[in-house]
């Protein structure tokens, strides 16, 4: 049988997808490449950091001071640090290959930066051209967000209960 285009076939005709899905389709590689650089971007910063005193010994906190931010207020007012106090030292021990000294600075920044390492790689496949499935990046992001938000507020109650600002009933 020859079909429309004078070809051999089975007549049947090929159609391409609908407009609007071909676009939504671009829209999802381009979000899945920026946020892709975004996680790239982040464990390159943190390689680039120092993540040890003048002795070699791991920081514990204060590693964003290498790029120029303030000490954290609410350490500086209460002695006790915010929910990310330590993540970024984390990460840095991390992408120096320190992971007992990042795990004991700051157990929920090994979380979140595994959730991002992951979601980096998604990430990178879906940009490459690999359909994402059932999630879209803006809510592959959401997820990462409140799992990594998740970690540090569990890491912080119990640093506060630690302090003695455990409410009490």
């Amino acid at each position: 049988m020859i079909n429309a285009s004078g070809m051999p076939g089975d007549g049947l005709k090929l159609t391409p997808p609908p407009l609007p899905a071909v676009r939504e389709a671009i829209r999802e590689r381009r979000l899945a490449m920026g946020f892709a650089a975004v996680g790239i971007a982040v464990f390159v910063v943190a390689a680039i950091l120092n993540p040890y005193n003048e002795h070699g010994a791991p920081l514990r906190f204060g590693t964003h001071r290498q790029l120029g931010l303030p000490a954290c207020g609410l350490a500086s007012l209460t002695g006790v640090g915010c929910p990310s106090c330590g993540m970024t030292t984390t990460f840095s021990l991390l992408a120096h290959g320190d992971l007992r000294a990042a795990w004991r600075t700051n157990w929920a920044g090994v979380v979140v930066a595994g959730l991002l390492g992951v979601g980096t790689v998604w990430f990178l496949l879906v940009a490459a051209g690999l359909p994402p499935g059932r999630c879209t990046a803006d809510e592959v992001v959401k997820v990462m967000t409140m799992l990594g938000m998740a970690a540090a507020t569990v890491r912080w109650l119990g640093l506060l209960g630690c302090a003695g600002w455990a409410v009490r009933s």
